[in-house]
């Protein structure tokens, strides 16, 4: 029994594309949130996604945003351009189809007991990263008894045992932030856990954010995607990214 684990795709096709052609054989999927939001290729993705038959999707920030473009609303300019140009382009029963995504709490598939979580906390408290203290991990799943925890969000991928409890990010798909351009995942296989990485071809995705003409009004925001892309630091080479890049994460 194969099951596959991805987060955090934000409209990037090209990843998603190359972690289902490197694990053709999974038998299940679990989505753990984000899918389209803020990628310049958020149509291709829902398609790509509409054919996985995803069996478990969990509903993300960027996916709640989608559904209701309010919670954007006070966004830079720039960003704010980039997401209703993305929702413009797509069918509304595509957009629809995210309210059928999942809460986060318990889930059973495979035979594989687990509690899922897009791995959001409250803003202005500290997020579930590599350096946050045990307690930060335990708010994920409000002290509820779950032997493994699956979240993502903080696109690092990586583990943490809290007492019991293993806490696994898969790390994102479409926007790794650890100074490497490839695709992060995570695959079940008969019980056991392997995290992954796959390599992909960037020049699609460039050449798609290339052709949105609202961005031409704000050229450096769109040079600063690009780049963030292309260097593997999603949102910016800054600490803490450079820190967890220096120190091996993925």
């Amino acid at each position: 029994m194969k099951i596959l684990v991805i987060s955090d795709i934000h409209g990037n096709a090209e990843a998603l594309r190359a972690v289902v052609k490197a694990e053709p054989d999974a038998d299940h999927t679990i989505f753990l949130g984000d899918a389209l939001l803020s990628g310049p290729q958020a149509a291709e993705v829902a398609e790509l996604l509409d054919k996985l038959n995803l069996d478990i999707p969990i509903m993300g920030n960027h996916d709640e945003e989608l559904l209701d473009p309010s919670r954007f609303a006070h966004w830079p300019k720039e960003w704010v351009a980039l997401n209703e140009w993305i929702i413009e382009t797509l069918d509304p029963a595509v957009i629809q189809s995210f309210a059928d995504y999942q809460p986060n709490g318990h889930y059973e598939l495979g035979g594989l007991e687990m509690y899922l979580h897009h791995g959001e906390l409250p803003r202005g408290e500290p997020q579930a990263l590599p350096d946050a203290k045990d307690e930060v991990f335990l708010r994920l799943i409000n002290d509820q008894p779950a032997p493994t925890v699956l979240f993502g969000h903080t696109h690092v991928q990586f583990e943490r045992q809290v007492g019991e409890q293993r806490f696994i990010n898969p790390g994102s798909v479409g926007q790794p932030r650890c100074g490497r351009l490839h695709a992060c995942y995570g695959v079940f296989e008969d019980g056991l856990y392997t995290p992954k990485q796959v390599d992909y071809d960037p020049r699609p995705w460039l050449a798609a954010l290339d052709r949105i003409d609202v961005l031409s009004q704000f050229p450096d925001f769109k040079q600063w995607l690009a780049d963030g892309l292309t260097t593997g630091f999603g949102i910016g080479e800054r600490a803490p990214w450079t820190t967890f890049a220096a120190q091996g994460f993925k």
